[in-house]
């Protein structure tokens, strides 16, 4: 990784030059952003370990589908990891997100901005304060296996204050499993499966991906909150993690072809090399199911009230 000081932070945004240094929210922002920018670390990196060197240029884009509980997080990590002393900051904003709102909350954090007008585009510019504080995301708790864990669950994330349906049917079924020494998470989220499943010790260590970086900072504070061993992945491929002789996933429903193929085919992989849990909604059991049967792997399924758990090994 480069040691020299990025001439700018750029934040959900893409690299022009290879002295930018990207802050990205989501995998696919951040395999873009490491084949051009200098430096390229997703949003959970960044928050957790600091960056190599600030930047006197800071520029964020902001994402509208975070609401506006997640600006006091990026004012936090743009004060407190991105910006250095006098840094100029630029935050740019669609119309329709309420850049005057969000003026008046980032004013209330203590940041001095200007507005600019650009077409569809705002842009708030100015200089952060000399401090910022971390916000507490929401929490809930739940009992696994006679064991009570606390789990953040906020900014957009799914299943927000409660664990679904699904993750809990597959919670369940895993539980019932012989102990391994590992498991891998596939979508973990903010981690409800590996962290329930390390704390209730049947599993002595989790290893996890999801495309959602800010998800990942929330499973690695939910892991070290709860004392579990977690590692994570920014990446839409199952098989970057290690082979491991349990695999968990929730199947996301909203997936285009091309990336429900991508995972199915990862997730394929990896029963061949241990047993895999996967849940899906009972109307879209034949979907998925027939990746697996198509390749020809022992499969077996567990049916809930409104899901089902599929298992499949070799």
């Amino acid at each position: 990784m480069p040691t020299k000081e990025p001439r700018r932070w750029l934040v959900g945004a893409t690299a022009t030059a290879d002295e930018d240094g990207v802050i990205a929210f989501t995998a696919e922002e951040l395999i873009s952003a490491r084949s051009g920018a200098g430096i390229a670390l997703g949003f959970n990196e960044a928050a957790v370990n600091g960056v190599p060197e600030r930047a006197h240029d800071v520029t964020v884009v902001v994402p509208g589908y975070r609401g506006k509980s997640f600006l006091p997080v990026l004012s936090w990590l743009v004060t407190e990891r991105l910006a250095a002393a006098e840094a100029t900051v630029r935050w740019h904003l669609e119309r329709q997100q309420g850049p005057d709102t969000v003026a008046r909350l980032l004013t209330s954090l203590g940041w001095d901005l200007a507005k600019e007008r650009t077409g569809r585009h705002v842009v708030l510019r100015g200089r952060p304060p000399q401090k910022a504080d971390l916000p507490t995301p929401r929490e809930f708790s739940l009992e696994v296996a006679g064991t009570e864990i606390t789990l953040a669950s906020d900014y957009g994330l799914f299943s927000q204050g409660t664990l679904d349906d699904g993750t809990a049917l597959l919670l369940d079924m895993a539980l019932q499993s012989a102990a391994v020494d590992v498991v891998a998470d596939i979508g973990t989220g903010y981690g409800p499966l590996a962290i329930g499943l390390v704390a209730s010790g049947i599993v002595g260590r989790a290893t996890a991906t999801d495309v959602d970086c800010i998800a990942l900072w929330l499973a690695m504070r939910n892991a070290e909150s709860n004392r579990v061993s977690l590692r994570v992945e920014c990446s839409p491929e199952p098989t970057v993690l290690e082979d491991t002789p349990l695999t968990v996933c929730n199947i996301p429903t909203h997936l285009d072809v091309a990336r429900t193929r991508l995972l199915m085919a990862g997730l394929v992989a990896r029963a061949r090399h241990g047993r895999l849990l996967v849940v899906v909604h009972a109307s879209l059991e034949g979907r998925y199911a027939q990746y697996l049967t198509a390749a020809g792997l022992r499969t077996a399924r567990f049916p809930g009230p409104a899901h089902v758990v599929l298992e499949a090994r070799s």
